[in-house]
């Protein structure tokens, strides 16, 4: 699977869990594929996926679902129109009527000119800092991907990429208008994989910038900081292996800088995220450990560990743990993009899986 460049394998995880999709239609150059996946978990308190501090329920069990469509279609020689959408859907009687978009593009495929789609996907930053996002439920969040975005992804987007390139790849995103009162944006990628054929070694870096509306305080605490905010970040990674094939690690740093238009200036975020871990005959194990400073303030302090089994492609059973060693920053100027929790909180979530 990594035997191509990390842009492509970030691409192909927008599909991922269409992989195992059933194939609805094929034939004369056009198909069209729909998966999804069914999962149950068992979660600690501050694991659940709407936990509530006060709550004094330990333990929750939880069902999440998701559904996708995956369709093509050749258009002219060496051209494509493809068009792929995968939601969060209710699985539980409390969220009937819940269809939340995750992924939504539409556009071209070429088979040596790259990809131009239009949507909702994540920025063109991904690219580079998706190296550590490889756990199950565990969302590695030093990083300020999702300060304007839903887990990243980001509406509106015109999305542009190509791959293998002698080993290189290329991204840029255009960000038109979308979620958090963002007016613009755009993100850049550029990455090199070394030794595709054997161990892959892949480094990339980008760019992302934000200009966002006007904005109200959202608490009397942050009345001197909700004027509205534009944000410029670099990101690097780098990546050594496959993900569940033999050894894995990898590694990823962003700066994020935040300043307001009326000229007064927000402290900068420095987050670093580093994984390791090794995947053979079905079993995977993963360490990691995120960390952000925010104007020398303590955000995110976080160990990640998870430990998988894979029965075949369909079905799995995993466990994620958090522990949080020291507690965050109480600091309340720390806009709540960026300040994750006033306190450590260590969390544990056991699930099973079903992709279809």
């Amino acid at each position: 699977m990594f035997k191509k460049t990390l842009l492509a394998l970030s691409v192909s995880m927008m599909t991922a869990s269409a992989a195992q999709a059933a194939t609805v239609y094929n034939n004369d150059n056009t198909s069209l594929n729909l998966g999804g996946r069914v999962q149950s978990n068992i979660n600690s308190v501050f694991a659940a996926y709407d936990f509530d501090e006060t709550d004094q329920h330990k333990v929750k069990v939880e069902g999440s679902a998701r559904l996708n469509v995956d369709a093509k279609t050749r258009i002219y020689d060496g051209v494509n129109a493809a068009a792929f959408a995968e939601w969060q859907v209710a699985s539980e009687s409390s969220e009937n009527g819940k269809f939340d978009t995750r992924y939504a593009t539409v556009g071209f495929e070429t088979d040596h000119f790259g990809s131009l789609k239009f949507g909702q996907t994540e920025s063109a930053l991904y690219n580079v800092l998706g190296v550590t996002d490889v756990y199950e439920d565990i969302f590695f969040s030093a990083n300020t991907l999702g300060a304007y975005a839903d887990g990243g992804r980001q509406e509106g987007q015109i999305i542009y990429s190509i791959e293998d390139l002698n080993g290189f790849s290329f991204g840029a995103t255009y960000q038109s208008a979308g979620l958090r009162g963002v007016k613009s944006g755009a993100a850049f990628s550029l990455g090199y994989t070394f030794n595709q054929e054997s161990l892959p070694i892949f480094l990339g870096a980008g760019y992302d910038t934000y200009n966002t509306e006007e904005t109200e305080a959202q608490n009397e605490d942050l009345v001197g900081l909700s004027s509205s905010l534009s944000r410029d970040s670099f990101g690097f990674g780098l990546s050594v292996g496959e993900i569940g094939d033999g050894f894995y690690g990898a590694a990823g740093y962003q700066l994020s800088k935040y300043a307001k238009r009326n000229g007064y200036k927000l402290n900068n975020v420095n987050s670093y995220e580093v994984v390791a871990g090794y995947g053979i005959e079905g079993w995977q194990f993963l360490l990691g450990y995120e960390n952000a400073q925010f104007g020398g303030e303590t955000v995110v302090n976080d160990i990640d560990l998870e430990i998988k089994y894979n029965f075949n492609d369909q079905f799995l059973v995993y466990a994620d743990a958090l522990l949080a060693p020291t507690n965050h920053t109480e600091n309340r100027t720390v806009p709540d993009y960026v300040r994750f929790k006033d306190k450590a909180h260590d969390l544990l979530t056991v699930g099973v899986q079903y992709n279809f």
